[in-house]
């Protein structure tokens, strides 16, 4: 079959694309491919749905903004497809607390933010104490609030972009990508487990932790691997004012959920790879040994807390500088790019980098945000962009 665009993988970023490319209206047939069609093992469902612009690259913050003003207004911007799923969106901000140590950076990455009109207001201690008197420990010297901020049920905005990308005209093919031809100028087809051959002018390689093995096939190489990421939900005995988002210099975080709290730290002492059981080996007794001590310092009424479960998903972890690569990445190949190696960001940059993604295939270039930092010329010249002072 030949399309004028193939996608590979259909999970958040895949679908976001998808849909900008359908809503243009003029980016012809467009598929995407993606083997797991109820997501039972995709990244996004498992996410925190966190939508930040607390961040220290330019180009991150100027996403987030735009990414957050799309999840704030779902419902009209897809006004005009049916069965949309409710992804609601809680604006109940971000707060980041740093140590001594941390203070300048934060300081720093508050400056770049205002200068980019976030809504970022950095608190001392006896303040924060005051807006939020049960986030209590002596070592915090400063925090950054940034109401505006919020986050998303991440399977409600997966499947939204899915429905309104299919919606638009856009084929999803339930199948595993297993080879992919190309000659010395171009990618020319896909081979699929169910024997088909998708053929197609523009591909799109966004299959989030899977991303590397499929560029290997044509002699890319792509510093991207899954890393284990596990969260938990717990229940307090003691009343907890209302809260935003809490993260710390750690990458520990937690946000209100229901009747309880969500949250975790990312493990970063695992070898990358992926794992399918979270209850024996390294992580057998986190949250008991690692995550509910650092809680509990943090927050004094978590000392009495029921854990009631806990999850697990993959970052598609960019091993370089933990941020996303976009753009051309196959050596002498034109017509096959990315968007990848998000490491944690995906949900929260979904409706910036599937609008840029769109750009790319339908011009060439970026009409909006620049991401031309992103791409993968760091890479090759090992040149990373990391975010500074904040996970």
């Amino acid at each position: 079959m030949k399309y004028d665009i193939a996608i590979i993988g259909g999970g958040i970023m895949g679908s976001a694309a998808a849909y900008f490319l359908a809503r243009s209206g003029i980016a012809g047939s467009v598929c995407v491919i993606e083997p797991d069609p109820s997501y039972e093992f995709a990244t996004t469902p498992q996410g925190a749905g966190g939508v930040r612009q607390q961040m220290s690259v330019a180009e991150n913050v100027q996403m987030s903004t735009f990414s957050l003003g799309f999840y704030k207004n779902f419902e009209n911007e897809l006004s005009d497809i049916p069965d949309l799923p409710d992804i609601n969106f809680t604006e109940q901000g971000y707060l980041f607390v740093v140590t001594k140590d941390g203070e300048k950076t934060l300081r720093r990455n508050q400056a770049l933010q205002s200068s980019l009109g976030v809504n970022a207001d950095l608190i001392d201690y006896a303040e924060l104490r005051r807006r939020f008197p049960s986030v209590e420990r002596d070592d915090i010297v400063l925090g950054c609030h940034t109401p505006d901020d919020g986050w998303i049920d991440p399977n409600a905005g997966l499947w939204g972009f899915r429905r309104a990308a299919e919606h638009l005209g856009v084929q999803y093919i339930k199948a595993k990508v297993t080879g992919i031809d190309s000659d010395s100028k171009k990618v020319t087809s896909l081979g699929l487990d169910n024997g088909q051959r998708i053929e197609a002018d523009l591909f799109i390689n966004t299959a989030g932790p899977w991303v590397a093995p499929l560029a290997e096939m044509t002699g890319g190489h792509l510093p991207v691997v899954p890393m284990c990421r596990v969260q938990h939900f717990w229940k307090c005995a003691h009343e907890i004012e209302p809260l935003p988002l809490v993260k710390d210099e750690s990458g520990m975080f937690f946000r209100p959920e229901g009747d309880g709290f969500a949250g975790g730290r990312p493990s970063f002492d695992i070898e990358p790879g992926f794992v399918d059981d979270i209850y024996s080996g390294f992580f057998a007794n986190y949250f008991e040994d690692t995550i509910w001590p650092m809680m509990a310092a943090l927050v004094p009424k978590f000392e009495e807390l029921k854990l009631q479960r806990s999850w697990f998903g993959h970052y598609a972890q960019n091993t370089l500088d933990g941020n996303m690569i976009i753009g051309r990445y196959s050596p002498g190949h034109d017509n096959i790019i990315t968007a990848c190696g998000f490491s944690g960001h995906g949900i929260m940059h979904a409706p910036a980098v599937g609008r840029a993604l769109s750009e790319l295939a339908l011009t060439g270039g970026y009409q909006t945000i620049d991401l031309s930092r992103l791409e993968f010329a760091r890479v090759q010249e090992n040149q990373p962009l990391p975010e500074i002072g904040i996970k």
